[in-house]
């Protein structure tokens, strides 16, 4: 636990969670009080890497919500802070769950951090996890392939490194979540989730949004990595690759109301570009789109 001083208002710090770029701390007042209106169901972001401009904290926001309602975003909101990197640092050094590649991250400091929605679910409620992935077939895949870009690499992964990330491990063929066939999308439901209403979600009243995402990811990326015709629009591409990395969380709250917002739309860096190429490349030279999959869509039929 850490004090900070937000909004005028002493609170308290709790670590949540973190990934290669942010640290993600939970909100709570120090005594009985309420947080200030402006704290309340939110988290507080921090990146770990020193940003010069408090702007590129946000950077990217516009784009996102010019395509998705306000209801299907994880919303951001920059914050100043007190000079608090010892704070921070501190409180990291004592956290005892931190993933063990993570152990020695620290943060780097800055004046800003950004509030985002708190997606928890509380004590009788229900928060699923998933990422959506590639929702199209790569551009670059094989005629008459039998596996999509995600299983395709799922497949070499399993094979080759012997690993299998949480996506992997669901199981499920991002296809089959948009597929006209409702047993197909209630298959792929299934597979991700056992709450009944996280899945009637995903089959129903999530498919608009995940339709988004497809269109946006087939506009953005219509020649992949390895256009023939020459380099694809890099920063078109970059916001392609983002929604195929991005989680969508199904949240169901206390009172049974579910919601479904996407976050982790950081924009993934143009320095990706040749190693996106690279792992197509690969996908394509091992034969991984080819092989049959009692997973995918494809090789379903």
């Amino acid at each position: 636990m850490a004090l900070l001083t937000l909004q005028g208002m002493t609170c308290r710090l709790e670590y949540l969670n973190e990934g290669g770029a942010n640290f993600v701390f939970r909100i709570l007042p120090q005594s009985v009080e309420e947080l200030p209106i402006r704290l309340r169901k939110k988290l507080l972001r921090l990146r770990k890497e020193f940003v010069n401009s408090p702007d590129v904290l946000l950077a990217g926001e516009d784009t996102w919500q010019a395509i998705f309602p306000a209801q299907n975003l994880i919303q951001h909101d920059l914050i100043a802070l007190p000079p608090t990197i010892e704070v921070i640092n501190n409180l990291l050094h004592d956290v005892k769950n931190r993933p063990m590649h993570r152990t020695n991250d620290f943060w780097k400091g800055g004046t800003h951090g950004v509030l985002v929605t708190d997606m928890s679910p509380g004590l009788d409620g229900r928060l699923v996890e998933l990422k959506p992935k590639w929702l199209a077939q790569s551009p670059n895949a094989p005629a008459g392939a039998t596996r999509c870009r995600t299983c395709a690499l799922r497949a070499q992964r399993e094979v080759e490194k012997g690993i299998a990330t949480a996506t992997d491990r669901q199981r499920s063929c991002p296809l089959d979540l948009l597929s006209e066939d409702v047993a197909s999308r209630k298959l792929a439901a299934g597979r991700l989730t056992d709450d009944e209403r996280v899945q009637e979600c995903l089959i129903t009243t999530a498919l608009p949004l995940l339709r988004t995402m497809q269109r946006y990811q087939q506009t953005w990326d219509p020649k992949g990595v390895l256009a023939p015709d020459g380099s694809p629009n890099a920063h078109d591409l970059s916001k392609a690759m983002t929604l195929r990395d991005c989680t969508l969380f199904v949240l169901v709250g206390s009172d049974g109301e579910v919601e479904a917002r996407l976050g982790d739309l950081d924009r993934k860096g143009l320095d990706k570009v040749e190693r996106w190429r690279v792992i197509e490349q690969g996908l394509i030279d091992g034969g991984w789109y080819m092989g049959m999959d009692d997973i995918c869509s494809l090789s379903r039929g």
